[in-house]
């Protein structure tokens, strides 16, 4: 593929966690009283990013007004951006509905873009735009002009942008009226300006639009990293020697644990509890674990049994548990029943997991025996998996 980043386009975030509001006219006002996003129907009708609400009404008096919620919007985000990052080094998402990923140096790019066209799909239950670009910018031009659930791919980026009307760059209405008073109404005629000129029109905003419209694509990615979940933490008053109630607290901070790792799509990779004593020297256990612990359960689980076993020197007055070392959920079988798209690896992982758990027998696999045996159940055997 000549191209190295993908992106992929779906509405807005505030519209795709809401899918009640597919396929009909709706409108997301932000606290400012103007349109925050719209969709493709309201769109159509005239209704833009910037207009007032009442601006919006009159134009489209169809359209469902529903208030943001920023909060619930990045939890969507990072979630999809947690998914996405299991396919590749480098990945962006933002809130008005772009996602890319950087191809670089994957073997097999062709499969990361269809497991993303997955998961944007999953995400915002409409079928995402793809574009396949040399950079960022050129490759979100290309999504918007892909068909639903489709690639479009760019071979010759400078040839692919000159057309496109300046309105593409990211320019104030101001700069946008200087460059149409300067004659300069396409990203061609722009890039045939050069930099330099446009810099001395617009300043430093006019050079990078001028490299922009070249397909010299000057603004990297800006790579989404997990979120570190440092972990949760309970203090005692008065100090605790009662087990059970140790296990009651530390129930409680593994199920806080969990909804944070949660919002980021990420698992624990190891996992530390640090008990603070009365009048001694602080204690702990930590360990790395074979598969991320993600659940509730699972890191009680774990928590638990060291708790079971441990003698305090002395009462308890704090129990903190930590998860000094994430990786992504993906790797493990969160991924494995959605349209059948995991890989081997990760089905694999899954199965053993199950197997840790619940011994090697819960899960069997068919063996050839006797093949020439009248009776079935002499033909073949069920063995673990």
């Amino acid at each position: 593929m000549a191209g190295r980043v993908c992106c992929g386009l779906i509405p807005h975030l505030e519209l795709a966690r809401r899918p009640e509001l597919t396929g009909a006219p709706a409108v997301v006002g932000g606290g400012d009283g103007r349109v925050l996003a719209a969709s493709a129907e309201a769109m159509a009708a005239g209704v833009r990013p910037g207009l007032t609400l009442r601006q919006a009404e009159a134009l489209c008096p169809a359209a469902a007004i529903v208030g943001a919620d920023p909060v619930a919007t990045s939890r969507l985000a990072e979630r999809i951006a947690a998914q996405l990052y299991d396919l590749a080094p480098e990945v962006e998402v933002r809130l008005d509905g772009r996602a890319w990923l950087d191809l670089t140096g994957l073997p097999l790019p062709g499969r990361a873009i269809a497991a993303a066209r997955r998961c944007l799909r999953a995400a915002a239950g409409v079928e995402p735009r793809l574009g396949l670009a040399a950079g960022p910018f050129a490759a979100a031009l290309a999504a918007t002009r892909a068909r639903p659930g489709r690639l479009l791919q760019v071979e010759d980026v400078p040839a692919f942008l000159s057309p496109l009307p300046v309105a593409e760059l990211d320019l104030d209405a101001e700069q946008l009226e200087r460059l149409d008073l300067l004659g300069l109404r396409t990203l061609g005629a722009v890039a045939a300006l050069g930099p330099r000129q446009l810099e001395s029109q617009l300043g430093k905003a006019g050079r990078t639009a001028a490299l922009l419209a070249r397909g010299e694509e000057p603004l990297p990615l800006a790579p989404w990293r997990p979120l570190l979940v440092p972990g949760a933490r309970c203090q005692l008053e008065p100090p605790v020697d009662d087990r059970e109630a140790l296990l009651f607290v530390a129930r409680g901070l593994c199920g806080d644990l969990a909804g944070a790792l949660g919002d980021r799509g990420a698992g624990a990779r190891k996992v530390r509890v640090r008990l603070g004593v009365e009048d001694a020297p602080e204690e702990s256990r930590e360990s790395v674990v074979r598969h991320p612990l993600s659940s509730a359960a699972e890191l009680f689980g774990l928590v638990s049994s060291w708790l079971r076993e441990w003698r305090p020197a002395a009462p308890v007055t704090e129990v903190t548990i930590e998860v000094p070392e994430l990786e992504a959920a993906g790797r493990r079988q969160l991924r494995l029943w959605m349209g059948g798209d995991g890989s081997a690896e990760e089905v694999r992982a899954a199965l053993e997991r199950l197997q840790d758990r619940h011994g090697v027998e819960v899960a069997l696999a068919v063996r050839r025996a006797l093949g020439t045996s009248p009776l079935a159940g002499q033909r073949h055997l069920l063995v673990p998996a």
